[in-house]
């Protein structure tokens, strides 16, 4: 993510599940970029805010966004937001991505749209909000904010996050490009939007964004 100078200013969060105590996830210590992440930079809360492992705070907004989203789905493990340059443009049209790119098609009928005007999250009643418009999906568009994307690891997560990022500039550099139709939508999605293809988005990333790779191994 830094690698691409994504929350160079502090905004976005990244918060995965623990594998034994599933009632609490890690995320990174409050004012820590993403490029300047360490093990020790992490901290362990469970959904009401305590923290069990780490010390220092995190993000408030991140927690607010995140605790219901893994409270809710059981299935996700991984979760992401952050501001792009193009996820954010495209959320200020508060609508769902269009099928208008190969990237798109990874969130047919898997994409939700939370319309609050509340673009700056600060209590857990909100962040239910965005989890009811994320719903069974793997994006949700914050209207006037960002992406979300969630997977069952991180790596797919931030793969799939790649996806809605590329999609948006589509969108917002050819708002009106020809759109996929419905039925090839569908017969590409099984292909493009499974957990495993947005796992092996992440390994090439690995290899081709990170100088040394073992600090992600």
């Amino acid at each position: 993510m830094a690698s691409w100078g994504w929350g160079a200013d502090g905004s976005g969060h990244i918060t995965a599940r623990d594998p034994e105590r599933t009632d609490a996830f890690w995320s990174l210590r409050y004012g820590v970029p993403f490029g300047e992440a360490r093990v020790e930079d992490l901290v362990l809360v469970n959904h009401c805010g305590d923290v069990i492992e780490g010390s220092g705070e995190i993000n408030p907004a991140g927690f607010c966004i995140h605790a219901p989203i893994h409270s809710t789905r059981l299935d996700v493990v991984g979760a992401i937001h952050t501001h792009t340059p193009y996820g954010t443009p495209f959320s200020a049209l508060a609508a769902p991505l269009p099928m208008s790119s190969q990237e798109a098609v990874a969130f047919y009928g898997r994409q939700g749209v939370f319309t609050g005007e509340e673009v700056n999250v600060t209590d857990l009643a909100t962040g239910q909000r965005i989890a009811d418009a994320l719903g069974t999906g793997r994006l949700v568009v914050l209207a006037n904010h960002g992406l979300l994307t969630v997977g069952t690891s991180v790596a797919s997560a931030v793969g799939f996050y790649l996806n809605a990022e590329r999609a948006a500039e589509v969108a917002v550099k050819v708002p009106d490009g020809r759109v996929i139709s419905p039925a090839a939508a569908a017969q590409t999605h099984p292909s493009v939007g499974d957990e495993l293809n947005g796992w092996h988005i992440f390994q090439w990333l690995v290899r081709s964004r990170v100088g040394d790779p073992t600090v992600v191994n």
